[in-house]
């Protein structure tokens, strides 16, 4: 078999946070399936929180959203290999998001998934967090709907690897809460 490349294709897109909350956020419901996730009240960046998602969304005013693209190469449509190349973009994309949040006074980077800065978070043990400089929470930790996220902002949804062979591509989408309103088009 080929060796497995991919190349990485990167989308922006911006959103009042009030437009977003209307069509892509239900707490509630995103509440229930992390319930299910074994991160739940084991990670910093997880579930159930000190604070209501609410109250933080609305303390902003733009979203503006961001997406990696991971596409295989050629021949190879090896699944675990794609999911592998997720992995290690997904702190890359992290870095690149801190980057703009100290660039902005006032903002704040929302991850892609949960945090994997620690293979063993502290949250159970009830110690502080190790790395709340890189501890951020996701979209789908504070309610929101990545896969209506992807089809609103970006076009196009979310694939899965199935039975182990990659599809067109995965998809990685984090964000930047902004203080400010999103510049007139």
């Amino acid at each position: 078999m080929p060796e497995f490349t991919y190349t990485v294709e990167r989308a922006e897109a911006e959103a009042a946070v009030s437009d977003y909350l209307a069509h892509c956020v239900d707490v509630p419901r995103f509440l229930d399936c992390c319930r299910q996730c074994p991160n739940y009240g084991t990670r910093w960046s997880c579930p159930p929180f000190d604070f209501d998602p609410m109250t933080l969304w609305q303390r902003f005013q733009t979203l503006r959203l961001y997406a990696r693209f991971l596409k295989p190469c050629g021949e190879n449509r090896d699944g675990d290999a794609l999911i592998a190349a997720l992995r290690r973009e997904k702190p890359i994309f992290l870095t690149e998001l801190l980057q703009l949040e100290r660039g902005i006074p006032g903002s704040l980077a929302l991850a892609c998934g949960s945090c994997d800065a620690c293979a063993d978070c502290t949250r159970s043990s009830g110690e502080t967090c190790r790395h709340p400089d890189r501890q951020r929470h996701s979209i789908e930790s504070l309610g929101g709907d990545v896969s209506e996220t992807a089809v609103r902002y970006f076009g196009r949804p979310l694939l899965w690897v199935q039975d182990g062979v990659a599809p067109d591509y995965l998809m990685l989408v984090g964000g930047l809460l902004l203080p400010g309103a999103p510049p007139c088009r």
